[in-house]
């Protein structure tokens, strides 16, 4: 790892947001950055300030120790070696007093560039309770369409002449790689649907926009099969030939007919018709991933119902791609080793036995078909198979039920704004003896920790891709610059403490460099030998095949029915049971994503914050006017769970009697500890609005409703 020189070119992976955009670093006198495929130049301008972010004066360079309380931090710099010397004790000791499964850990890989060597740690120490935001985005989609198809899918934006998005605003600042190839497609003659309730910009690009109510995209999907079937627009051929379950299917979408579902979903039953039949129609239709989809108290039917739909309308290996697993060098499963984990440990995951398809039971059911296709382990895909559940282990953590859970690591995420309740993961942490946060800033999460650790920035290491099973490829990242004063990486603390902790034969490589020859060893590479360029391609093991229990796409899902949930798609009010619409008249919309932050990311940057400065709900007009707030002004917003201050933004695009919130806002310029609201991330972010109990969680995933049906309310600040 070197600082690039002067005339030398390299390749990395911005992760500045969650667009992944592939770069091309040149110095020539000075380094700069520019997209990587000159043919597909996507890049926003969150890359370009890739030196604001690594040198911020506010970033942690330096490990630190709390020498205070947990609720009023007293922080004092220390060496490395001191922090991994007692957070190693301090761990030992809470396993050999509770067991190891009293450690629980919440990772976002891709913001370390490793994934799978914290899975190795735990499941050699023999704790089970890892989790990942990941769960609330993408990674829970992938499992759905694992119950469905056996793998994840992936779209051929090359031919396709149909996009329909669900929610979906692409921009030069939204996902910009995606943005250019909608854009591509639209001049190609593509047409596009939008479903969404609010006007956006790329709604505005669609030959049909659907402003359904807020959480209703189940019942929409539901009617469109429906009329899919009824019509007789499905592929014969494929359905009699590659699914299971479709007399089931045709029978449980005839209570979503049309002029049914309309009034569900606030649009005209022709509209719902018209666009089913479009859909049907095509040649070459895609559903693209979007995160609405995720975070429903309808989520898994609505991923559900998405899969069916390109099944049943040929799309499947046409459009829509089932890649597979892959084989070349060794996965990110094969690193996690999850052998090492005993059945007895396993069976004390937190939230398993209520929330089964992310865990252990739910990837066991993937064994046979995974033997089958001529691979000898089961692939942890996009890292979110056996995973604990995020709500129920954060309760477990308050009230050490069903045992105690005493040491927290948060491992490049900002775990407290994450998930949604705020204030239990808050009281969580707080009963925690050890907590530990990996990270770039004073976060909110790490404002309660006992010890935080200076992580490297994706500008500053060498990556091996990808972070998780998904994907048939192993990619390649260059680092450009070196770490800011003392960070390390991920893989140095993990050795660290494995070797603190008896587990050094778990970990015998020396650094990254010797973990990443071990798994490219296989191919008979090293990674000197393919540093240069970003990706060698994989082979699928079975590519185009159904992993499957059956062999098939399963429109009735054996997975969902062995682990004692519906197998079918369907659709329940998402709304809060006696709440009385007029205490709360708004129907809310959470966790839209702010173009100039990334999660709870870049509010310290003043470039970007310069261009967003506050934290604003978005609300129509006429109710700004209803409920007496004005544009610009603070105003409190409400639901039955909990309130936060935020700046009434007057827009005419968002539907009457609705309201959009954003995600992750907190102040990092604000004092810090849980006195003062953890700089003010009690104040604002939209984690303490949403409750985590069961009737606000989708019943097969446990994931929490941010995007429709729950009721709130806005009135000016007193």
């Amino acid at each position: 790892m070197t600082e690039i020189e002067p005339g030398e070119s390299r390749h990395s992976t911005c992760v500045l947001c969650d667009g992944y955009c592939p770069v091309a670093i040149r110095n020539d006198g000075e380094v700069t950055v520019s997209p990587l495929n000159p043919n597909l130049p996507a890049i926003c301008s969150k890359a370009h300030l890739w030196r604001e972010y690594r040198s911020h004066p506010d970033r942690v360079v330096k490990p630190r120790k709390n020498i205070g309380e947990r609720s009023n931090p007293v922080w004092q710099e220390i060496e490395w070696d001191q922090a991994l010397d007692e957070i190693a004790d301090r761990l030992s000791a809470i396993i050999d007093t509770y067991g190891p499964e009293a450690l629980a850990v919440s990772e976002m890989p891709l913001n370390t560039g490793f994934g799978g060597i914290t899975r190795r740690f735990m499941n050699h120490l023999g704790s089970p309770n890892y989790i990942a935001p990941t769960l609330l985005c993408m990674g829970n989609t992938a499992q759905v369409h694992r119950a469905v198809y056996g793998w994840y899918t992936s779209s051929n934006w090359d031919e396709t002449d149909l996009i329909v998005y669900f929610g979906q605003n692409r921009g030069p600042e939204l996902w910009p790689v995606e943005y250019l190839k909608l854009k591509a497609a639209l001049a190609r003659g593509a047409k596009l649907i939008e479903v969404d309730p609010r006007e956006t910009d790329t709604a505005l690009l669609a030959c049909e926009h659907l402003r359904i109510r807020y959480g209703t995209d189940a019942a929409l999907l539901l009617a469109w099969i429906n009329v899919i079937i009824e019509e007789d627009l499905y592929d014969h051929a494929f359905v009699e030939a590659s699914t299971v379950g479709f007399a089931d299917l045709a029978e449980r979408v005839q209570a979503y007919a049309p002029e049914s579902v309309a009034s569900i979903c606030g649009i005209d039953a022709d509209a719902i018709r018209r666009t089913a039949r479009m859909y049907a129609n095509a040649k070459a239709a895609i559903i693209p991933w979007g995160v609405v989809g995720d975070m429903q108290r309808n989520s898994t039917s609505v991923l559900h119902a998405q899969c069916i739909l390109r099944a049943i309308c040929g799309f499947v290996n046409v459009s829509e791609f089932v890649g597979g697993p892959a084989k070349g060098a060794l996965t990110t499963t094969q690193l996690a080793d999850y052998p090492a984990l005993s059945q007895e440990q396993r069976a004390k995951q937190i939230g398993s036995g209520a929330y089964p398809l992310m865990s252990f039971e739910g990837m066991a059911l993937f064994d046979d078909a995974s033997r089958k296709a001529g691979i000898d382990y089961t692939p942890d895909i996009m890292g979110c198979s056996c995973t604990a559940h995020p709500n129920s282990l954060f309760t477990a953590m308050q009230t050490e039920n069903p045992y105690p859970v005493k040491a927290f690591f948060s491992v490049a995420n900002n775990t407290v704004m994450s998930y949604a309740d705020q204030q239990s993961i808050i009281n969580g942490l707080m009963a925690q003896d050890l907590v530990v946060a990996y990270d770039h800033w004073m976060t909110p999460t790490a404002q309660l920790a006992d010890y935080v650790l200076p992580g490297d920035a994706w500008m500053e290491r060498d990556i091996m891709g990808p972070t998780s099973d998904v994907a048939p490829a192993s990619t390649f990242c260059e680092a450009f610059c070196e770490p800011a004063g003392e960070c390390k990486d991920w893989y140095f603390v993990v050795k660290g403490l494995a070797d603190r902790m008896g587990l050094g034969d778990v970990f015998p490589w020396a650094s990254r460099y010797e973990l990443y020859d071990w798994r490219l060893a296989p191919l008979g590479k090293t990674w000197d030998g393919v540093r240069e360029q970003p990706a060698i391609p994989a082979r699928p093991v079975a590519p185009g095949a159904f992993l499957t229990p059956s062999g098939k796409v399963e429109l009735r899902s054996s997975v969902l029915e062995a682990l004692g949930c519906d197998p079918l798609p369907s659709y329940v009010d998402p709304g809060e049971p006696n709440v009385d619409a007029a205490d709360y008249p708004l129907v809310i919309f959470a966790g839209a994503r702010d173009v100039f932050s990334y999660n709870t990311n870049h509010h310290q940057m003043p470039t970007l914050r310069a261009r967003g400065p506050e934290p604003e709900a978005y609300l129509n007009p006429q109710d700004a006017e209803r409920y007496g707030v004005r544009d610009g002004q603070w105003a409190l917003v409400s639901t039955p769970h909990g309130s936060i201050e935020l700046v009434v933004k007057a827009d005419a695009r968002q539907p009457e009697s609705t309201m959009r919130v954003p995600h992750g806002w907190w102040k990092p310029e604000a004092a810090q500890g849980l006195a003062n609201g953890l700089s003010k991330a009690c104040l604002h972010n939209d984690g303490m609005l949403f409750s985590g109990e069961p009737w606000n969680l989708d019943p097969v995933q446990g994931l929490p409703n941010l995007r429709g049906g729950i009721r709130a309310k806005i009135e000016p600040v007193a």
